[in-house]
């Protein structure tokens, strides 16, 4: 996870970099449309090639194909089409990991889940600081280093996973069983599972769309202020201490308090307390006065304290799924749900010329929803949380 973190937040710089200064910022809309059509179309594909395989080598594979992407789009980035193709690639790597991660993790950690989880992804972050100064110090090397520098890191993530796969696929034993096949349905509740289930998702569904939404709007709003105060070389840095310090907080929350928070059942506070924060982000881009430190501090509300605190919250909300369902549900909500929603976005501003009131807007519009569908998803958890408790009662 840490090598992972160091890669995607390395390589995402790097492509917002090139993007941001070689193509531009209105350019971003079209840009994270083609991206998102091209993580619909992997992630269903991956989709059927992993299902008869094992969460361990599944990620492994996914690293050494990261591996071998990344080093070719140092070569690539240079030209004029490199930025855009890098953009594109570096987001379906991010979006593969997410979902299969997910899943390994939810395997890998059953029971302890909500205890462990939010440590897994904290420590992870660690590469993501990392990965600010490698990028601050970097950006006068040209992105092409920072691609081979994370084609090599994924490859070391590749050789990690195979030689811990080798001990993650022996048989199972009966005490491991038991404990994977009982933690889904402690929290499906009273009543079908089936609907249960079906409810859930529906609000997943729901708040992954708007989120998708909303991030257009946040992402080029963000990038069109900081496109206009800073040069090249000057964003790379910028971006390279931002990176360092929010990664730095986000590691600290997840470490010292969400874990925590989690294990005592606040998930549903958590869960409507990261929704109203994006809201308020959101709302300050569209009615206060433009600032680089606006445009950061909104970007660290969606990126940086939705990976410390949504993150975790997302990958235990499906836990309600049975183990063999956790992988397909993930990339219809992960995979193919939220990217379409970057798809018809991101098109409509494109051809709208990424009208300023229409993007303050449209990300008003998506963080609202986002809040009601979070107040859903947290319904429907307490009531499976419920449902448990009683069923062990009585």
């Amino acid at each position: 996870m840490a090598l992972s973190s160091f890669v995607e937040v390395l390589t995402e710089g790097a492509a917002l970099v090139a993007l941001l200064s070689r193509v531009g910022a209105p350019a971003l809309p079209l840009a994270l449309a083609l991206r998102a059509a091209a993580e619909v179309v992997a992630s269903l594909c991956i989709d059927r090639w992993a299902r008869p395989r094992s969460p361990w080598a599944v990620v492994g594979a996914l690293q050494l194909g990261s591996a071998l992407l990344l080093a070719l789009l140092a070569l690539l980035i240079p030209t004029a089409s490199g930025p855009l193709l890098a953009f594109v690639v570096v987001g379906v790597l991010t979006r593969l990991r997410v979902i299969h991660f997910g899943v390994l993790a939810l395997a890998a950690l059953a029971s302890r889940a909500a205890r462990t989880l939010p440590v897994v992804y904290g420590l992870g972050r660690a590469g993501a600081i990392l990965a600010g100064p490698a990028l601050a110090i970097g950006g006068s090397l040209g992105p092409s280093v920072a691609f081979a520098l994370g084609a090599a890191a994924q490859a070391a993530g590749a050789l990690w996973s195979h030689r811990v796969a080798r001990y993650e696929l022996r048989p199972a034993s009966e005490a491991d069983l038991s404990v994977e096949l009982e933690a889904p349905a402690s929290l499906v509740g009273s009543g079908s599972p089936a609907t249960s289930a079906r409810g859930l998702l529906a609000a997943i569904v729901v708040g992954s769309v708007a989120l998708a939404i909303g991030r257009l709007a946040l992402t080029t709003q963000s990038g069109a202020i900081l496109e206009a105060r800073f040069d090249e070389l000057a964003l790379a840095r910028v971006l390279g201490l931002y990176f360092a310090l929010a990664g730095t907080v986000a590691v600290l929350l997840q470490l010292g308090a969400v874990g925590r928070w989690l294990q005592r059942g606040a998930l549903p506070v958590l869960n409507l307390g990261w929704a109203t924060c994006y809201l308020l982000a959101q709302a300050g881009l569209s009615l206060l006065p433009p600032s680089a430190a606006l445009a950061l501090g909104a970007r660290a509300v969606e990126s940086e304290l939705r990976n410390a605190v949504r993150t975790p919250i997302a990958n235990l909300l499906y836990e309600v799924l049975p183990p063999e369902r956790r992988a397909q549900s993930r990339t219809w909500v992960i995979g193919v749900a939220l990217p379409l929603a970057s798809v018809v976005g991101g098109l409509t501003l494109a051809a709208l010329k990424s009208d300023p009131t229409l993007l303050a807007a449209l990300g008003m519009a998506a963080a609202v929803v986002l809040v009601l569908a979070t107040a859903a998803q947290n319904r429907a958890y307490s009531r499976a949380i419920a449902g448990d408790a009683r069923r062990k009662n009585g």
